[in-house]
């Protein structure tokens, strides 16, 4: 550790001088292989339009300037022998020591192994690589990583691009600790760039931020992970001073709107993705006031070594892309990444399955031993509100009625003046989270006018009172931290009955995430993100095995109404599912579903319960449908579930659909659910069904991991 602390501090110390000065151009490569975004282009010099005498004259004209510069460039180094011997001694002795295969330097180039037994590096930049193989060859890559850095004339097919000495300070910082350079025989090279990169981050410790659940972004409905850069806070408490940090964030740049291709692309590693620096104060502007999405912040327990090298690492990246994929290569991914080059004690990607959940990243860094040092909660404006609202009186809340109806409505007359501050104070929370959409507006964008004006007229009313809004701590929800959630991953086990086809086993299996009979902690309460569910059933009595049903997607996304809120509540099924009615009696169709409606939750998350107005497409048919395959129907459908406690849940949900030019006319499914949790990650469950043609009940085991 103390060498490759040696080895940054030198890095940052050789060229203190230039540390006030601008930076210097950023590579002139794609956007997705460049440097940092925050580094300043060099400015480019005015043309001048071509001279044919001044040309000729030049030609004919020596320049002794040119002369002298060549008669330089030319002149022998008198330390090229010391290097070339110094760099050949280390080359021979990281083939020794076998370095290409060491842990640490497997994770800085990103090398994972393949199906054939080679390994092959995740990085996609092709300037991050050396050697023409480095791709696939981490020792070419270490000797032409050596080679690079004591080479004083190293060029680049790029002509602005970073000497590698600059370019890659942790792997000079890692090769050092293990080789021990002479420093005296390495080209001195100024590093204004790095330098001002880490003086602009000041970085004193690492925080992992969990952006909560929200499903009505498809890239977010199984949350967010990123990074926070808590700067050095100069004396006294940093309270406040977080949001001058800076988020550290690995996204897709993604060039389309569309949420069908952007699904495509997303799953099939088609957008490149990248790291970015970004003011924490963006972040929570963007994930806690306009999405509404609580953030539990992780902060790391790492040395000043091990946080230097996570730095010069995240600098690394900026010289490289990755290919996203969505369910693999994603943001927790590759934050997980990047956090494992701080040390070969952190051990974190090999904790997480497939599909890389971002709740199961945080469950990999709060589990590692010594890493996590304490939980602070962000609530959102969301929470906020709900939590101040619930500390009105019921006359109070009647005032605030009054008051988001007309802002100039008065207050009782029994009301002093600490009373009408606190209910203003829960007025103007609700419009901040009312109006949270017009923090992202473009510029000349109209936003909510009506509401923005009735804002300020509360906000003069509270600024006449001339007293301090009572403080308001916000106890964090221990319940719903990520890292308390049963596994992402779920097996089911069971038997039963169905009629007219005798006992079965069941067999269901669910990749992603949580449903609504689920346990709750750690999920959302009124949400359910179920990726690839599939359930297969073995007839006993006539042995044979088939698909009961299977979802790419399921989605149910309930937002309760209440006096101060409302919204719409959805729910969307993409797959296939057996149907048992006169029209379709056990036949196996392909399903689109989706349905908009209403729900309520008079007791918190107590008692639920919904309606939805649903249309639904099922295709193929084996018997009578539109055009002969197609079944179209439209209908309400519907849901109650009782948490009796936190581990315990009764769910009923059904659907009732009206099948036009079709037999029958009409057809229904009812399904209900008793799920008991025992442990974390285990749970018992009795389900059953009805239809027209079926009834079902069967006892299930249901483990989570």
């Amino acid at each position: 550790m103390k060498r490759l602390a040696l080895a940054l501090s030198l890095l940052l110390t050789a060229s203190a001088h230039t540390a006030s000065a601008a930076p210097e151009a950023s590579p002139a490569a794609a956007p997705s292989d460049a440097a940092p975004s925050d580094a300043t282009p060099r400015a480019a010099k005015p043309q001048r339009k071509p001279n044919a005498k001044r040309q000729a004259d030049a030609k004919q004209r020596p320049n002794a300037k040119r002369q002298a510069g060549a008669k330089k460039a030319r002149a022998p180094d008198p330390h090229a022998k010391g290097r070339q011997a110094a760099v050949e001694a280390l080359v021979r002795r990281a083939k020794s020591a076998k370095l290409a295969d060491d842990l640490m330097w497997r994770r800085l180039l990103r090398y994972r192994g393949t199906l054939f037994g080679g390994v092959r590096s995740e990085a996609d930049g092709k300037h991050f690589f050396l050697a023409a193989d480095g791709k696939t060859n981490p020792e070419a890559e270490l000797e032409a990583t050596l080679r690079a850095f004591f080479d004083p004339h190293w060029s680049s097919p790029i002509s602005d691009l970073e000497h590698p000495y600059c370019r890659f300070p942790a792997r000079l910082a890692w090769l050092n600790a293990r080789l021990g350079f002479d420093f005296s025989q390495l080209p001195r090279r100024e590093c204004p760039r790095f330098q001002e990169f880490v003086l602009r981050l000041d970085a004193d410790a690492l925080v992992l931020v969990f952006s909560s659940y929200y499903l009505n972004n498809p890239a977010s409905a199984f949350g967010h992970t990123f990074l926070r850069v808590n700067k050095r806070h100069r004396g006294g408490a940093r309270g406040g001073v977080e949001l001058l940090d800076y988020g550290i964030d690995y996204a897709a740049i993604a060039d389309t709107s569309n949420a069908l291709i952007y699904g495509i692309r997303g799953l099939t590693g088609l957008f490149p993705g990248v790291f970015s620096q970004i003011p924490y104060y963006v972040k929570v502007r963007e994930y806690n006031d306009y999405e509404s999405r609580d953030l539990w912040e992780y902060e790391l327990d790492l040395s000043r070594a091990e946080l230097s090298m996570v730095i010069a690492h995240l600098w690394e990246m900026g010289f490289n892309h990755f290919d996203y994929f969505y369910l693999s290569e994603n943001c927790s991914y590759h934050i997980l990444g990047l956090l494992e080059v701080a040390s070969p004690r952190l051990n974190l990607l090999s904790r997480v399955g497939w599909p890389v959940i971002p709740a199961d990243t945080v469950k990999a860094a709060y589990h590692q031993p010594g890493l996590v040092r304490r939980v602070h909660y962000r609530p959102s404006n969301r929470s906020q509100f709900h939590a101040r609202l619930d500390s009105l009186t019921s006359d109070e809340r009647d005032v605030l009625a009054r008051l988001m109806a007309d802002a100039s409505a008065p207050f009782p007359a029994e009301y002093d003046e600490a009373r009408q501050a606190k209910v203003l104070d829960v007025a103007l929370d609700l419009f901040d989270f009312q109006l949270a959409r017009d923090l992202v507006r473009a510029p000349g964008e109209e936003g909510d006018r009506i509401g923005a004006e009735r804002k300020h007229q509360l906000l003069e009313r509270r600024a006449a009172l001339l007293i301090e809004s009572e403080e308001h701590v916000m106890d964090p929800p221990l319940s719903k931290m990520p890292h308390r959630g049963h596994g992402s991953t779920r097996l089911g086990l069971g038997s039963g009955y169905q009629t007219e086809r005798g006992y079965q086993h069941r067999l269901n299996l669910r990749l992603a995430l949580h449903d609504l009979a689920d346990p709750s902690a750690g999920y959302p309460d009124f949400a359910a993100i179920e990726f690839l569910p599939l359930e297969l059933r073995y007839q006993v009595e006539n042995p044979s095995v088939s698909l009961e049903h299977l979802s790419l997607v399921k989605i149910t996304s309930l937002s309760p109404l209440g006096r101060f809120q409302g919204g719409w509540s959805w729910a969307l099924n993409v797959g296939a599912r057996r149907t048992y009615d006169a029209g379709c009696d056990g036949c196996l169709s392909g399903v689109l579903q989706f349905g908009a409606g209403f729900a309520v939750a008079p007791f918190g998350d107590a008692l639920t319960t919904w309606v939805l107005a649903d249309a639904r497409l099922l295709a193929p048919v084996d018997r009578d449908g539109l055009f002969d395959w197609l079944r179209a129907g439209i209908g309400p459908t519907g849901g109650l579930r009782l948490r009796l406690t936190e581990d315990l849940a009764l769910l009923g949900a059904g659907e009732l659909s009206y099948l036009p030019a079709q037999e029958p006319h009409f057809t229904w499914r009812g399904d209900g659910t008793l799920r008991w949790q025992l442990v974390r990650d285990f749970a018992l469950s009795l389900e059953g069904s009805l239809s027209p043609e079926s009834r079902s009940a069967h006892a299930m085991s249901l483990m989570y991991f």
